[in-house]
């Protein structure tokens, strides 16, 4: 029991410490100040939304001790995390994979395909411009609408 404790310490601390202050990104937000939004930009903005644990072979999320603050995501977004008290990951531990690919749906919006725990998990992140900003702005559990972060809450490993 006293290994586990520890194990599980451990790999928070890394998370915390691959994320700046409050365990938040240190990288800005992608920046789309011109044309429109590319693929390299939404996969960045995921980048930053699951960071890798800089002494971890693990990827956290941003938010991880639920400061939104300076986390890549709309108010709306900060504000629905805040209220429920949940992160982007929808789970416990970290996940020792990360894949990403990144759909442009227009001029201003797309999604990140996330695929964490050797896929297991797999996510959309929903990418709008505000401004001269690309933020996330929701998360189903992919080809599922009904798990919007704004519904009631699933895991999305569950069954449908």
């Amino acid at each position: 029991m006293h290994k586990l404790i520890v194990v599980v310490a451990g790999l928070a601390a890394g998370v915390l410490s691959s994320c700046g202050a409050n365990g938040l990104a240190d990288r800005p937000p992608a920046s789309a100040a011109s044309g429109s939004v590319t693929t390299q930009q939404i996969t960045a903005l995921a980048e930053q939304v699951f960071p890798k644990a800089s002494d971890q072979p693990a990827y956290g999320v941003c938010g991880a001790d639920l400061n939104f603050s300076g986390c890549p995501y709309t108010d709306r977004l900060k504000a629905r995390l805040t209220q429920q008290r949940e992160t982007l990951l929808r789970a416990q531990n970290l996940s020792t994979t990360r894949e990403i690919t990144g759909e442009v749906t227009s001029a201003d919006a797309g999604i990140a395909h996330v695929k964490l725990f050797q896929g297991r998990q797999a996510m959309d992140l929903y990418v709008v411009r505000q401004g001269n900003t690309l933020l996330v702005d929701d998360e189903i559990c992919a080809g599922r609408k009904d798990t919007s972060i704004y519904a009631k809450f699933v895991a999305c490993d569950a069954a449908p």
